[in-house]
């Protein structure tokens, strides 16, 4: 509980039914933003950029550190507010992320880098209160 930002956790690897549970408060900064990166070394399996400033998400992967994928900014919805507490779920399956904020749908992302049990670290940062982390299947 109330785990400090960054925060930096390994998981021991991406599988089917794996779910993660990220809850926090924004912080009420004028141009917040905060960043969730599941990775391993200098890959990311799923980067998620929520910015504040234009409301919206940037989905996209990263290998070696250095070649990003095309990224995703469309969500039918923004459900994020500053100072206001939510929980989101990222569920991994087979082909795909299911993202889920306050027991609502967000979107789906596909996975773009394998092998997906290698990816086992958990980063956030930015500007964000921790509140909870849990790691579930």
């Amino acid at each position: 509980f109330n785990p400090p930002v960054p925060f930096v956790h390994n998981f021991g690897g991406l599988y089917p039914n794996k779910m993660i549970v990220i809850s926090g408060i924004p912080l009420p900064k004028a141009k917040s933003r905060f960043t969730i990166n599941l990775e391993h070394g200098d890959d990311i399996a799923f980067h998620f950029d929520v910015r504040f400033d234009s409301n919206v998400i940037l989905r996209n992967s990263q290998q070696r550190g250095i070649v990003w994928g095309r990224e995703k900014w469309e969500c039918a919805w923004f459900p994020f507010t500053r100072d206001v507490w939510f929980e989101m779920a990222i569920n991994v399956e087979t082909s795909m992320f299911k993202v889920v904020v306050n027991n609502q749908h967000l979107f789906e992302y596909c996975h773009r880098l394998q092998s997906l049990e290698r990816f086992d670290s958990l980063r956030i940062t930015g500007d964000l209160r921790l509140t909870q982390v849990r790691f579930q299947g």
